[in-house]
């Protein structure tokens, strides 16, 4: 494709707006919402995603992109070619793709559709590197993270140790029979601030929520970083009602930190299963639960005999 020395004035200012607009950042996901945000400001006929290589899969920038580009970047094989020209994506009108790469190595493919394909490509040339680097951090962060056991952000455990881990707790707690609790947390309000955040304040913000569960739980409690504002508890040999307990006093400290630090929280135990899989999805459910029930400070627990139970942390 030629380079686009045909655009227009405005269109050369949107281009301007839009690169300034998207940081570097080692945040996928805030990368295409910078993106999605100065195309609706500044260029709202593009869309743009990025497809990636191997199972990663499909990232649109938006709903827009998510109904232009899903089927096409279905169909597309993983990118080899290093040619850094865009070239027009064949099953979308005015659409081009371009290698997304850092460190001579390709992770991907941008796709970026304009109701002008001059601007298409400009605007693809432009996006990539920055997409790249974001890319490449992205990988060496979770390399990192598979060669350690804890989070470098909470310093918390991370999570493919604690699968190591887990299943073999589960086959002593078999062995045993003693009774174990798991418990999955989430940040609901934390969640929905973070995205008025710069990936660096909200990671600084979170980075806190480590030194608060090192001061709640006991020495034999496992503590997780489990998924994005997530966490992961495991009490072992504590019944659910006595896991409670513990999430109690975490609610209220995480309350200290600021208002919208509350938690919600799913629990399971050994006697329901003693399956590893189940427990985290037994617990993950009721986790959904407690945010139907209150969206935070709530805590969803099956006690032998009495069914479910929210329990509602004042504060």
């Amino acid at each position: 494709m030629e380079a686009s020395a045909a655009l227009a004035p405005s269109q050369y200012e949107a281009l301007v707006h839009i690169t300034k607009a998207v940081p570097a950042s080692s945040s996928l996901d805030f990368v295409l919402g910078r993106i999605a945000e100065a195309l609706s400001e500044h260029r709202p006929t593009a869309s743009v995603a990025l497809r990636l290589n191997g199972p990663d899969g499909f990232m649109p920038s938006g709903q827009a992109a998510d109904k232009l580009f899903k089927a096409a970047a279905e169909r597309m094989a993983d990118l080899t070619s290093a040619d850094l020209e865009p070239v027009p994506l064949g099953d979308v009108a005015g659409a081009v793709r371009v290698p997304v790469l850092a460190n001579r190595q390709i992770y991907g493919a941008l796709l970026v559709a304009d109701e002008d394909l001059a601007f298409a490509g400009a605007l693809a040339r432009l996006v990539a590197p920055t997409l790249g680097l974001s890319v490449h951090a992205t990988r060496l962060e979770e390399e990192v993270n598979k060669r350690t056991s804890t989070d470098r952000l909470t310093g918390l455990w991370n999570r493919v140790y604690f699968n190591e881990r887990f299943r073999e707790e589960c086959e002593r707690l078999v062995r045993s029979r003693e009774t174990g609790s798991v418990a999955v947390i989430g940040l609901p309000e934390f969640a929905a601030v973070a995205r008025t955040m710069t990936p660096d304040e909200a990671n600084a913000r979170f980075g806190d929520v480590g030194q608060v569960v090192r001061q709640v739980i006991r020495q034999t409690d496992w503590a997780v970083r489990w998924d994005g504002f997530d966490l992961l508890f495991y009490f072992p040999s504590t019944s659910a009602e006595a896991a409670v307990e513990v999430l109690k006093r975490f609610t209220r400290r995480m309350l200290q930190l600021a208002p919208y630090m509350a938690p919600a929280v799913g629990v399971s135990s050994t006697v329901e299963t003693t399956s590893p899989r189940a427990l985290v999805q037994m617990a993950s459910r009721r986790f959904d639960l407690a945010k139907k029930e209150g969206g935070s400070k709530v805590i969803c627990f099956a006690a032998p005999g009495q069914g479910m139970n929210f329990h509602h942390v004042e504060g």
